[in-house]
């Protein structure tokens, strides 16, 4: 299975930038998840893509900084952070009515999706990633 993985800076002037993967995207290494969340623990929590206009909802998983929010000064990552809250609210209904507090990721993150031609396709039509590829 090949996957495609969004790594998707706090800093929004940042572009976000896409890698595809023959299997699972590597732990450790250079461009591994620890290296690209500029972290040392990682949470892994679902998320999705959704575009009401066009009717496109893509489930995938966050890998975001764990400890993120604890840190004395944690950057707020709006856009890892709408990823979260796409997932949540379609699920909200299973959720206590507080799931929104629960949609907030500090530093970088990286989104991952299996790479489908679907899903490669839907995300080559998205003007909100301004990708590099």
């Amino acid at each position: 299975m090949d996957y495609l993985t969004l790594r998707i800076p706090a800093d929004i002037k940042e572009k976000i930038t896409s890698t595809t993967w023959t299997g699972e995207p590597p732990w450790q290494g250079s461009n591994g998840m620890y290296e690209q969340c500029g972290c040392d623990m990682i949470q892994v929590v679902p998320a999705a893509y959704e575009d009401v206009r066009r009717k496109h909802h893509l489930k995938g998983e966050l890998f975001c900084d764990e400890e993120g929010l604890c840190k004395a000064a944690p950057v707020h990552n709006w856009r890892a952070s709408q990823l979260r809250f796409w997932y949540m609210k379609a699920i909200k209904d299973q959720l206590t009515e507080d799931w929104r507090d629960w949609c907030h990721i500090a530093g970088d993150a990286v989104f991952c999706i299996e790479a489908t031609e679907e899903n490669l396709k839907i995300m080559g039509q998205t003007e909100i990633w301004n990708l590099d590829s």
